[in-house]
């Protein structure tokens, strides 16, 4: 499990963190139409990023509907 995710532009600035996916459907209906990439963030009992991991996207159509992919688990 995750200890945080973080939301990025594809300027790869970090936009929002959050403690679940949810939470970005409200952040990128607020943003300009796009794609914008979720990422997994897992740190140490000290607060330290040591594993992250592309989650997947988001996107806010020109509609304004919000579009969650998450990634296809890889096959073991």
């Amino acid at each position: 499990m995750s200890d945080l995710f973080r939301l990025i532009d594809a300027h790869g600035h970090e936009l929002a963190r959050a403690d679940t996916i949810s939470y970005f459907r409200a952040v990128a209906a607020d943003l300009e139409p796009g794609r914008y990439t979720i990422q997994e963030v897992v740190a140490d009992s000290l607060g330290h990023e040591h594993n992250i991991r592309h989650w997947g996207t988001i996107r806010h159509l020109e509609d304004g509907t919000i579009v969650l992919h998450p990634d296809e688990p890889a096959d073991s």
